[in-house]
């Protein structure tokens, strides 16, 4: 009977030694995630975890060809959680929540228009597949978020892609 008991309890041990740091990165994580609020998001993507060190999109490259209503060029970045999802073709089943897709929008001449980010918050907008959108100008100032109702009518003609349109990323 004790045997069973030092058996059962090394088990247990060793289990929690590995549960234990995961369980904590996943709290971590999900803490350092910002609210579905336009200055904090903001903030989030340029000074906390800048998206200009984040990936592309998957087969593209910087100023690749765009379509109205963003600009005529386009440079997309994902974060990890995106990216993710991507590689593990969760585009029609739902995106990760955390996932962040920040797209810069650029004039025939390469100027900077602004910046249109999607962010998968949970709970957040379930109507809208959980989607915070988010429009920003070069000089990093808030011009609209939320449940922005143009975006969410474009994108929602891709709901069954999560709101995602994967097409004008494929080269």
């Amino acid at each position: 009977m004790k045997a069973i008991n030092k058996y059962y309890l090394t088990a247990v041990l060793v289990l929690a030694l590995f549960l234990v740091p995961v369980l904590l990165l996943a709290t971590e994580e999900k803490k350092d995630m910002p609210a579905a609020e336009g200055e904090e998001f903001l903030e989030y993507i340029t000074e906390v975890n800048p998206y200009h060190e984040w990936d592309l999109w998957p087969g593209t490259e910087e100023l690749y060809e765009g379509t109205e209503p963003h600009g005529v060029l386009l440079t997309t970045y994902v974060n990890k959680k995106a990216l993710r999802g991507i590689e593990e073709g969760m585009l029609e089943e739902g995106m990760p929540y955390g996932s962040i897709i920040v797209k810069e929008n650029y004039s025939p001449d390469k100027e900077l228009i602004n910046v249109t980010s999607m962010y998968k918050k949970e709970g957040f907008n379930p109507e809208a597949g959980d989607w915070f959108w988010l429009v920003h100008t070069p000089e990093k100032e808030v011009d609209n978020a939320g449940k922005i109702g143009m975006c969410i009518g474009c994108h929602g003609q891709v709901k069954h892609r999560d709101y995602l349109f994967i097409e004008a990323h494929k080269q």
